[in-house]
């Protein structure tokens, strides 16, 4: 057995059990429909629904052209700046990291002014 072996496991559970309980969390959520009861009753009124393939639908089409605009927006820009811009990285990386930050920071000022 290797000795760095108990920390990767730790990690690894850590880090498993850091995105699977919000999954669980929020799927117990969704079983609750009525106060302290457990039921499929909020799954079978929203696929009753007839709305519900249709916005579905669109969802997930639009899902799709997200991730198709964005690999053919993000594969080209990373390619030209790789090879042909090289002093615009650092530029281009905190273009690309400015929308994982701008929401904690108008969070962090909502919470301020609460």
């Amino acid at each position: 057995m290797k000795r760095g072996s108990f920390w990767s496991w730790l990690w690894i559970f850590l880090g498993a059990l850091y995105f699977l309980l919000p999954l669980f969390g929020t799927f117990v959520f969704s079983l609750q429909k009525i106060r302290d009861t457990l039921s499929l009753d909020a799954y079978q009124s929203a696929f009753a629904d007839p709305l519900f393939i249709q916005t579905f639908t669109y969802s997930l089409r639009m899902a799709a052209l997200t991730i198709i605009f964005s690999v053919l927006l993000i594969v080209p820009t990373a390619y030209w700046v790789h090879l042909r811009l090289p002093r615009l990285r650092p530029l281009v990386e905190f273009i690309t990291l400015l929308p994982f930050v701008i929401p904690a920071i108008i969070l962090v000022f909502g919470l301020i002014r609460i």
